[in-house]
């Protein structure tokens, strides 16, 4: 994990585990507490918020008991210190039931947060959900090693 130290390792892990817990809790407001006032958020499917206010609204509306026994895992994939106070965080997002079990035939996630350190307590300034698209990888580097193979 990129230059990061060892405490800042265990603050952003820490963060990465209070995002799975509020989730998979359906806390709406333990997981906006997460969050910068000037976050900025693009779901899975590409909808996009450039507020706090924004993001809650959604949240509160998705992030219910409605979601039924749909789970996720988080686990830190990489940290990449952009400066002391601000890291990249690639984060693996499994779908999981709530006994642990994987959901087959769910795509997992790959976010990209953006954390900003403040007062010794990392937040989220900017979050990229993004859905693993498995075949659509694979396709396009058929797709490039095709092309390479033809130099």
């Amino acid at each position: 994990m990129a230059n990061a130290n060892e405490n800042d390792l265990a603050l952003i892990n820490k963060l990465i585990s209070e995002v799975e817990r509020s989730q998979n809790e359906r806390s709406a407001e333990d997981f906006l507490a997460l969050f910068r006032p000037d976050a900025i958020w693009v779901t899975a499917f590409g909808r996009r918020f450039s507020s706090k206010a924004e993001i809650a609204d959604f949240t509160r509306k998705v992030l219910t008991p409605d979601l039924g026994d749909q789970y996720a895992r988080y686990d830190v994939a990489h940290v990449t210190m952009l400066s002391p106070e601000v890291a990249a965080v690639n984060v693996r997002q499994r779908p999981i039931h709530k006994d642990g079990s994987p959901i087959e035939g769910e795509l997992e996630g790959s976010p990209l947060y953006v954390l900003v350190k403040e007062n010794g307590h990392w937040m989220i300034g900017a979050g990229q959900n993004t859905k693993v698209q498995t075949v659509a990888i694979d396709t396009q580097q058929g797709e490039i090693d095709a092309r390479d193979g033809k130099k």
